[in-house]
């Protein structure tokens, strides 16, 4: 298939790119900078630029697509502030229109990525798709986007939701607030730790991509088989780093650092299940476990020269 990808120099998006086109996909990836795309380009994918605000710049490439994957997320740096969270939502917002029109004007599949912050706090109960949509702060534009994908699915939008968990991998926030943290020896549990958190491995997102271009228009949550509470990762992650176990910090403190928004969604409880993707998708993560990914990924972080993805 003809795929077009957004934010294909991404974290997400690249590892997105480097699974479509191995499978034997023709990949076209938007990208605001062709240095960093290099290496994908070396691997069959072709580039253009483009601006998520900017809808004029990445319209006509997504029209010649079969199928389009909005895995674009806009950049702000520092602190995580409310008007911050603005920002990154209103930009999600303009483009993932934008490219819900141009699939329905043209036939075409849309496939956006959502996140399971969109399904706000449930404790210890288990998620499925059918789960209301309570999302905390750092959910709430997603949601409100799904919300109106649903609206224009109703109109005859093909589209495809992909909820993932929490992506870890050899980049991305995984690398930044736990791994990069955890070597600067400032790695703490946020608050008590007894929330659920469902993870995902970027590698098993990746495939989720590529097992949903002719999958049913629906939504599939994208998640390991294995939830563990927040506690339980970053001790599974110290242990494995061959580091003391943490304590803890006070979430109110921890928010005058990286932001009150991002406090409030990593301390909610979200167990989700993946039992829907893997009935219907034929998918299932090759990493069942947060434990059982995260060697590889430790690897990949302490041989810069090796990593690929960040």
């Amino acid at each position: 298939m003809r795929v077009f990808v957004t934010g294909a120099t991404g974290f997400v998006g690249s590892a997105a790119v480097r699974a479509l086109l191995g499978a034997g996909h023709k990949v076209t990836g938007l990208v605001r900078d062709r240095g960093r795309a290099a290496p994908l380009e070396q691997l069959g994918m072709r580039s253009i630029l483009g601006e998520m605000l900017e809808p004029e710049s990445y319209r006509a490439a997504a029209a010649q697509a079969d199928v389009v994957i909005n895995a674009a997320q806009y950049s702000v740096s520092g602190r995580l502030t409310k008007r911050k969270v603005v920002q990154i939502n209103h930009a999600d917002e303009v483009m993932t229109t934008a490219l819900a029109q141009v699939c329905l004007e043209h036939g075409l599949t849309l496939i956006y990525t959502n996140g399971c912050f969109g399904y706000g706090d449930h404790g210890d109960a288990w998620i499925d798709e059918t789960t209301p949509l309570q999302p905390s702060p750092m959910g709430e534009g997603h949601a409100k986007t799904v919300t109106e994908l649903g609206r224009l699915q109703a109109q005859g939008l093909k589209l495809v939701i992909l909820t993932a968990g929490f992506v870890y991998g050899p980049g991305g926030l995984f690398k930044t607030s736990f791994y990069d943290t955890l070597e600067k020896g400032q790695l703490r549990v946020f608050g008590s730790g007894q929330n659920y958190w469902s993870v995902v491995h970027i590698d098993d997102l990746a495939q989720a991509f590529v097992s949903s271009l002719s999958a049913p228009h629906d939504t599939y949550n994208i998640v390991d088989d294995a939830p563990l509470r927040l506690c339980e990762l970053v001790d599974t992650l110290t242990s494995a780093a061959g580091r003391a176990r943490v304590g803890t910090v006070p979430p109110w403190l921890l928010g005058l650092l990286i932001g009150p928004p991002v406090v409030a969604s990593l301390t909610t409880s979200f167990r989700v299940s993946n039992t829907k993707a893997k009935a219907e998708l034929g998918w299932k993560p090759r990493y069942p476990s947060f434990g059982a990914g995260l060697p590889g990924v430790l690897k990949e972080l302490r041989h810069p020269n090796l990593l690929e993805k960040a």
